[in-house]
């Protein structure tokens, strides 16, 4: 699916194309609708969120990062911290969606870990 958003607030353009992952934005827009040419700097979402699903590492808690000489920012081996639920997780894609193309899933672990994601449909 193809979607085209304008940004009220900054005058721009976005296309994304949810099938190819091609994204284009335009410049500044005039009042006519033509690009200035003016680079924009800002949007009024974001158009990419990097979500931390996970609270804790298995793998760090394990030692298989430092084992495989792998740093950990976020102190996988040390912190011990509850995964963010199904829930809030679909609360915040409510939120972006329409206005966010892409969301990836972070936080300290592998999010293909996740207790509560198997399942989801």
């Amino acid at each position: 699916m193809k979607y085209i958003v304008k940004d009220e607030k900054y005058h721009f353009k976005f296309a994304f194309d949810t099938e190819t992952g091609a994204y284009v934005r335009t410049g500044v827009l005039d009042e006519n609708g033509r690009d200035t040419g003016v680079d924009q700097f800002m949007a009024s979402s974001p158009h990419l969120i990097d979500v931390g699903v996970m609270g804790h590492c298995i793998h760090g808690k394990t030692g298989l990062c430092v084992k495989a000489d792998i740093g950990c920012y976020q102190s996988g081996m040390l912190v011990e911290k509850p995964n963010m639920t199904v829930e809030d997780f679909r609360w915040i894609a409510e939120q972006c969606k329409g206005r966010c193309n892409q969301c990836a899933f972070g936080g300290r672990g592998d999010p293909d870990q996740h207790e509560q994601f198997e399942n989801q449909p």
